[in-house]
């Protein structure tokens, strides 16, 4: 199982905003960009992946973020999911304050498994 935490951001999050949302979760992490799933892995000192981070989705129907999340958030939206493993507080700590802080760069609302 996996702890999952979703950005639903006003503004289309660039590389740029992506990566200083990762440093501030986690910045002595190094990150590995696997280009052919789209995928951004945080791995912490030791190399064990803490944080995986899907690139973002566009979200335009309305209803789409209630269907799947059980939340009204009206469209557009960009959804920006990352998954931790379930029984690692370090890295649910890094899933919450990545959320938190790519939000704060282009506004929004989140979501979490719990």
């Amino acid at each position: 199982m996996t702890f999952d935490v979703v950005g639903l951001c006003r503004r289309e999050p660039d590389a740029e905003t992506l990566i200083s949302a990762i440093r501030a979760a986690s910045p002595l992490s190094e990150v590995e960009v696997d280009e052919d799933r789209m995928l951004f892995l945080l791995r912490n000192p030791g190399g064990r992946v803490v944080l995986t981070i899907e690139n973002g989705r566009s979200v335009r129907v309305p209803g789409e973020a209630r269907r799947l999340l059980g939340i009204d958030v009206p469209p557009p939206v960009w959804w920006v999911e990352s998954r931790a493993p379930d029984d690692d507080a370090e890295a649910e700590t890094a899933a919450r304050e990545f959320t938190t802080a790519l939000v704060a760069a282009t506004g929004g609302s989140s979501w979490s498994s719990r």
